[in-house]
């Protein structure tokens, strides 16, 4: 009886165990959640693409995402073309034998920049703008002209600040104020000597006197320097084009290019005279920049 018993205990404790219901939680073996692509191409890039094949929704959201984002930097190469004017400076004529002219070239650069809020940019690169100076002799019936330039290279640092009206647009569209600085490498200081002679004749008597022109000119070995101060109009043309205007002036920061000049009458009385380059002038052109990179950032509601 009493093994009987104990079977039966044992029995229902078997049951009991196997009646329970075993539960497991699942919730750590879920799969992540499918996350929302936040990355998406340029807006004003997908604007700039057209109307053809997309609907008047998708454009309207291209609208609303374009206008939600805020650019803050910006990364761009910029090519410039215009001209540049020099100015001489002549320290004795002799009664108008010698004149020293103003010079207009073309110059060109090759830039690289930043943009900081579309409010602060600076730039720097190469750039071919030769420093000129004009020697003109006085001659009957056609002058003498003589045109030297330095090597034209020149490494520029501008840093700009948009100002004016335009100084809210979303892009960089508006005026920037420019001030930057040069560095000029000039050459290796060769020089070129140039000799006049002449007579001279006086209406009431047989005088005559021998006159002797001397002309030494040369570019200094020395590095240079300009300093220069302007206005920029930039115009966005599309997500990545930036069209520009540009007019600066130019103060040069020790000489160039020198010419010393030596005038002898009868081989007693001589002046002296100088004409010296700077790179002291005015610029104009235009300039086009691509731009590379951008960074954008959610305007706050």
């Amino acid at each position: 009886m009493k093994n009987i018993y104990l079977f039966l205990v044992f029995l229902g404790l078997s049951t009991s165990a196997w009646a329970q219901e075993v539960v497991f939680d699942t919730n750590y073996y879920a799969p992540p959640p499918v996350r929302r692509r936040v990355l998406t191409a340029d807006p004003e890039d997908r604007r700039a693409k057209g109307h053809i094949g997309r609907t008047s929704g998708d454009r309207k959201a291209d609208y609303l995402e374009l206008h939600r984002l805020k650019e803050t930097q910006t990364w761009y190469l910029s090519s410039e073309g215009g001209f540049r004017t020099d100015l001489s400076t002549l320290t004795n004529s002799f009664d108008g034998l010698v004149r020293s002219t103003n010079q207009t070239k073309f110059a060109w650069s090759i830039l690289t920049g930043y943009t900081f809020h579309n409010a602060w940019a600076i730039e720097t690169g190469y750039t071919h703008a030769p420093v000129h100076l004009n020697i003109t002799i006085t001659n009957d019936p056609s002058p003498f002209v003589f045109n030297y330039q330095n090597s034209g290279f020149g490494i520029p640092v501008r840093l700009k600040r948009r100002i004016g009206l335009g100084k809210n647009a979303a892009n960089g569209t508006g005026f920037w104020l420019t001030a930057g600085a040069w560095l000029i490498p000039n050459g290796d200081g060769q020089t070129e000597e140039l000799k006049f002679s002449g007579y001279s004749t006086y209406a009431h008597s047989h005088r005559i006197d021998t006159l002797h022109l001397n002309v030494i000119t040369g570019t200094e070995k020395r590095i240079s320097g300009a300093a220069e101060l302007g206005v920029d109009y930039a115009t966005r043309l599309s997500s990545t084009l930036e069209l520009g205007f540009y007019v600066r002036k130019y103060w040069g920061l020790g000489n160039a290019l020198r010419s010393d000049l030596t005038y002898t009458v009868n081989t007693t009385s001589q002046q002296q005279s100088a004409i010296t380059a700077n790179g002291t002038g005015w610029g104009f052109g235009i300039s086009l920049r691509y731009i590379y990179g951008k960074q954008y950032e959610v305007k706050s509601p």
